[in-house]
């Protein structure tokens, strides 16, 4: 009987000093981060069988458990994806609209100051004074749209910077619960600090994508990122890196080596952080640029067509203000072709009113071409003529050397826009003030007419046939110079000399009548320019040139405020999923201490068993003697 006593009360001793360890493990590290609470959990021996009655044989611990709910976990894992793509998305979006919300007053002044520019020329159009003026108005606004350019280029180069370390940072991560992981496999028990660890990472790996952990058989686990690709199986580490788009080698893209094998790795599904800065560097920032790039190339290219349409100081036909949006440099720049095409496609544009923001893909199968635009519509295009070309959405696209079979390439109209406007006029003797285009001109369709060349031919009208099916030149009597020919034109009309050009989009009964004799003080030209100041010539007749940056001041402005709200829900969702894990996991000091308090006294309870078993056992003793 006293064996009996000495055996349960050393064990009632033993596992009372690992509860009180245990409960002072969990005091320890109260303000440990990531620490999860631990409990003993103890359990009766086995009875005794004993003269007809089982009789208890005492108490042993079973097993230290970790305070750990897996549904509470995996909220947390996912309020904390969402929160830190939230709270990336608020951050790059708010220093976009204060760069914008700066330009937003600087673009549209130097566009104002240079109208005002014109206005005072209007008023004496022989003036050199107002005329170096506009000149100089002109060079500020395209050396502001230039720097717009300039700040957006940076922070995609930076971007990228930052998405290179995440990626290096979430490697990293992968190594170390592979390191935990072979530790895990050596412990003959569940290591519940090491787990802590384990956690940890998963916790920090969270913030920077979606996260899923399954665990496998052998105490390790399976670690998933985005829509399922693999980052760590048991011992094995997969590597993310960024690899070289295609067909645009610049616009890198996401990929993971698994083993010897290289799978790239679609955006959209990554969550966290990653998606946050793949969306601000492949949309957010390339929409800024598309708009701003538009604004750049309507400006110029309808400035550039009032100049043609007049005439300067020394009566000659207006020659282009700002450079030609449509110089083949420029055009062969908005085409991003894979690095080992042969193909030489240039982008023209035709009509700023029908222009749109985006990127278009175009690809060739070996008999067709097929586009597909912004929105995602897919279209099949037929290039006719020579070179082939085609036109979509107020752009011409000519392939002077063809895609090969099987090749695709990104079509950009507006991306580079602001960087590629500059003023190229030297003289402003060249600024056209005086109109060719005289009063008798009667317009109502949306042709562009334009005298390229002046000869002797200085007075003549051109006239449209009602039903807008031919064309004919007459004097200002309305004799005839050149017979009904069919409208539109295909190239440039050469009469007497004097070569002009007319676009399709004229109205039957159009009348262009053209006066190239030279008019002191005439301000005609320049009256139309002042106008272009609030002409609705974009985005379909809706939008004027300024519109088209305030929409999208506007709408930075929108998505801002968005992202802040949602990263307020995403806050409070987060703080909710970090309350419940605490419930399960933190350690309470106030439980604890009534714990230390209460396996204390089991403690010395046990002791006084012991000392009870003793005791019997030193009577028994005496006894038998």
């Amino acid at each position: 009987m006293a064996f009996d006593l000495l055996n349960m009360g050393s064990q009632g001793v033993l596992t009372a000093q690992r509860q009180l360890n245990t409960t002072s493990h969990n005091i320890n590290n109260v303000n440990t981060e990531g620490y999860s609470r631990q409990s003993v959990v103890q359990q009766s021996n086995d009875p005794i069988w004993w003269g007809g009655s089982q009789y208890g044989t005492g108490v042993h611990v079973a097993e230290v458990r970790r305070g750990y709910d897996q549904f509470a976990t995996n909220e947390l894992n996912l309020t904390t994806t969402n929160l830190s793509y939230a709270n990336e998305r608020d951050s790059q979006l708010g220093r976009l609209d204060n760069m914008l919300s700066n330009s937003a007053k600087k673009i549209p002044d130097d566009m104002n100051n240079w109208y005002d520019a014109v206005k005072a020329l209007s008023d004496s159009p022989n003036d050199m004074g107002s005329r170096k003026v506009v000149m100089e108005k002109a060079k500020l606004v395209a050396a502001g749209l230039n720097e717009n350019y300039n700040v957006l280029a940076r922070q995609k180069s930076e971007t990228n910077e930052v998405l290179s370390r995440t990626l290096n940072r979430v490697n990293d991560i992968a190594k170390e619960l592979v390191d935990v992981h072979q530790t895990l496999l050596k412990s003959p028990a569940t290591n519940n600090d090491l787990m802590d660890r384990h956690q940890a990472l998963i916790n920090e790996l969270s913030e920077y994508t979606k996260v899923t952990v399954t665990p496998k058989n052998d105490n390790t686990f399976n670690i998933m990122i985005g829509s399922g690709h693999t980052l760590v199986s048991g011992t094995e580490a997969s590597e993310l890196r960024m690899v070289n788009g295609q067909p645009d080698s610049h616009q890198t893209q996401l990929a993971i080596r698994e083993g010897q094998s290289l799978k790239t790795i679609r955006n959209d599904g990554i969550g966290g952080k990653l998606a946050a800065l793949f969306q601000y560097r492949d949309e957010t920032l390339t929409h800024a640029q598309d708009e701003v790039g538009r604004m750049a190339i309507g400006f110029a290219h309808t400035v550039n067509g009032l100049q043609q349409q007049g005439m300067d100081l020394n009566g000659q036909v207006g020659q282009d203000m700002f450079r030609d949006m449509n110089d083949p440099t420029i055009a062969a720049s908005r085409v991003v072709l894979p690095n080992d095409s042969t193909a030489d496609v240039k982008v023209y544009i035709d009509d700023v009113n029908a222009l749109k923001k985006g990127e278009y893909s175009l690809s060739f199968d070996g008999s067709q071409h097929a586009l597909v635009t912004p929105d995602g519509e897919r279209q099949k295009i037929m290039p006719s003529g020579n070179p082939p070309a085609f036109t979509v959405d107020g752009f011409r696209v000519e392939m002077d050397a063809p895609l090969r079979a099987g090749e695709h390439i990104l079509l950009r109209p507006t991306r580079t826009g602001a960087a590629d406007i500059s003023v190229a006029m030297k003289d402003p003797s060249q600024i056209a003030a005086q109109s060719y285009l005289s009063s008798a001109s009667q317009v109502q369709g949306k042709a562009d007419f334009a005298v390229t060349q002046r000869g002797p031919l200085s007075e003549f009208q051109v006239a449209i046939s009602p039903d807008a099916s031919q064309y004919a030149v007459l004097d200002m009597k309305g004799g005839i110079l050149q017979n009904p020919m069919p409208y539109p034109p295909s190239g440039e009309v050469n009469v007497q000399g004097t070569v002009f050009t007319l676009s399709q989009g004229a109205a039957g009964g159009d009348v262009f009548a053209v006066n190239l004799r030279a008019a002191q003080g005439d301000n005609g030209n320049l009256l139309r320019m002042q106008a272009l100041q609030s002409a609705k010539v974009m985005d379909e007749g809706r939008s004027s040139v300024l519109d088209v940056y305030q929409g999208l001041n506007t709408e930075m402005g929108v998505q801002k405020a968005s992202a802040a709200r949602l990263k307020e829900v995403g806050t409070v969702e987060n703080e909710a999923a970090a309350s419940r894990v605490a419930e399960i996991s933190g350690v309470n000091l106030d439980e604890e201490a009534a714990n230390m308090m209460k396996f204390q006294q089991a403690y010395m309870a046990s002791s006084r068993i012991m000392t009870v078993a003793n005791e019997t056992f030193d009577t028994l003793l005496n006894v038998a003697r």
